[in-house]
């Protein structure tokens, strides 16, 4: 029997979209549990007056969904590994070959598989920039 796999998701969730649930939905298929890690606030570098939404309304909706099993803040990547220690970290597709070489350094050390979804890739920033052109 195959053991219980904890998969950890992380990022800012800022505007929640339709490509963050395909996201979730797709981790949570790779695991027994999903922990997502929601960035603070203090250190996400989206741009000037990101984030959009403070960290407490987004973790808020980021433990609303379904699919996911819990919900922290943390620092960055490195920070959300080191406390949840998953068997799973999983980013979207917009991250292959984009790792940070402390975290695949900090998995590689503890044995923790990186994998990657298939699901769209959408972007909050993107989402804010046409609608603050478009009015």
């Amino acid at each position: 029997m195959d053991s219980y796999k904890v998969v950890l998701a992380n990022g800012v969730f800022d505007i929640l979209h339709a490509g963050h649930y395909l996201y979730l939905a797709a981790a949570a298929q790779m695991g027994d549990r999903l922990v997502v890690a929601v960035t603070r606030d203090k250190y996400v570098n989206k741009g000037p007056h990101r984030p959009t939404n403070p960290q407490d309304e987004r973790i808020l909706l980021i433990r609303a969904l379904r699919v996911v099993d819990q919900a922290i803040l943390c620092d960055d990547s490195l920070d959300a590994l080191d406390a949840i220690k998953p068997s799973i970290f999983v980013k979207g597709a917009d991250y292959i070959g984009k790792i940070e070489k402390r975290h695949a350094d900090y998995c590689k050390a503890h044995g923790i598989e990186i994998r990657f979804t298939d699901t769209p890739i959408y972007s909050a920033t993107k989402i804010i920039n046409d609608r603050a052109r478009h009015g």
